[in-house]
């Protein structure tokens, strides 16, 4: 079997890394031969997605464009056609169509709710996007994969042929390694994730200030380099792929904060799952997947309000041993349902039905 995967980003992109690369290796092993190209090499991508500003992203769509074009030469030489992610968002799916053409075996993958126009991301030229273009791409689709149960509701509409396979983690290099800290005066407090996603962040500075007032904290954050809330010890990291596991690992507690809207709700639940694969107590808001993945006070904390967060982690601050129950019980929620392993089961067995 031959199968092009056409990604949004190299592995340096978090979902094309947990939605396809981590798999590739799996795949070879069982004899799937894998070409994976993806819509921008490292260069382009620290340019157009690391830094902010539509007027970086615009001149990059050329290049976009130019390779798959390229794809497009190749396209019916492959069984299997996996796109992860629209080709170009919020357009009208031209290159999809064009593939469809070529090879109806098309599968395609999305994990976030990317069928609506992203919070904190509203431009003017929103206004002139084409608005049914991932349900067009769903409905040439042979087979569409989501993250999640409210995705899989969205895809339904317009394709029966729709498989969950959650966003998961691979146990193994995600892993509990608490390393001796030595003077370790303050609980760290972190967070892990990009700009895009920073104004969720944002909204916990309350919160952290009034516990900073009660306890020694650290507020560690990995991904960012712009994060700062008066009165709180604020650390910025910068993300590689090659130190987040262990930065990971140097938090007491895991944060992950969300907002219950239509946008929320496609969210894949990643920063969860990374700290509890890590055995980090989570403590999450009570919104989107993670009211399916978290058990309140058995494998981690849900907080609905300033309130609820500021208990929530008062509690785990002052109680190591909490922490310690909380993360073993979060690893364990990891490895029985979200483990890359499990989850690449059921994409072999979609990959031999085809």
């Amino acid at each position: 079997m031959r199968v092009l995967f056409l990604t949004q980003t190299t592995e340096l992109g978090a979902s094309s890394r947990y939605r396809v690369y981590q798999y590739i290796e799996l795949l070879k092993k069982d004899g799937v031969i894998c070409h994976v190209s993806p819509a921008v090499p490292d260069f382009i991508f620290n340019f157009m997605y690391i830094k902010q500003g539509l007027w970086r992203k615009v001149p990059c769509l050329f290049f976009i464009i130019l390779r798959r074009f390229f794809d497009l030469l190749r396209v019916k030489f492959y069984d299997i056609i996996f796109i992860q992610r629209e080709i170009l968002p919020q357009v009208y799916p031209v290159f999809e169509r064009l593939i469809c053409l070529l090879n109806k075996n098309i599968v395609f993958d999305f994990d976030d709710a990317i069928f609506l126009v992203p919070p904190q991301r509203q431009s003017f030229l929103y206004n002139f996007r084409y608005k049914d273009n991932i349900r067009d791409i769903i409905r040439i689709s042979r087979l569409v994969i989501v993250g999640n149960n409210y995705l899989k509701t969205y895809a339904l509409r317009f394709n029966s042929n729709v498989q969950l396979i959650p966003t998961s983690i691979d146990t193994n290099r995600w892993f509990i390694d608490k390393k001796e800290q030595l003077a370790k005066t303050k609980v760290v407090i972190g967070w892990i994730g990009s700009e895009h996603t920073l104004f969720y962040l944002d909204a916990l500075g309350d919160s952290l200030r009034n516990l900073s007032r009660l306890f020694q904290i650290e507020v560690r954050v990995v991904g960012v380099n712009n994060f700062f809330v008066k009165g709180v010890d604020v650390v910025n990291i910068p993300w590689s792929f090659i130190s987040e596991v262990d930065e990971v690992n140097k938090f007491d507690i895991g944060i992950a904060p969300l907002v219950e809207d239509a946008w929320g709700k496609g969210k894949c639940a990643l920063k969860a799952l990374q700290y509890m694969s890590c055995g980090i107590p989570v403590v999450c808001s009570q919104a989107g997947v993670y009211k399916e993945i978290i058990d309140d006070g058995e494998n981690g904390f849900l907080a609905s309000d300033e309130y609820a967060w500021e208990k929530k982690l008062a509690m785990l601050i002052s109680d190591e041993k909490l922490r310690v129950k909380i993360g073993k019980q979060g690893r364990i929620t990891v490895l029985e349902r979200f483990s890359r392993n499990g989850s690449y089961v059921i994409l072999k067995s979609l990959f031999k039905n085809k």
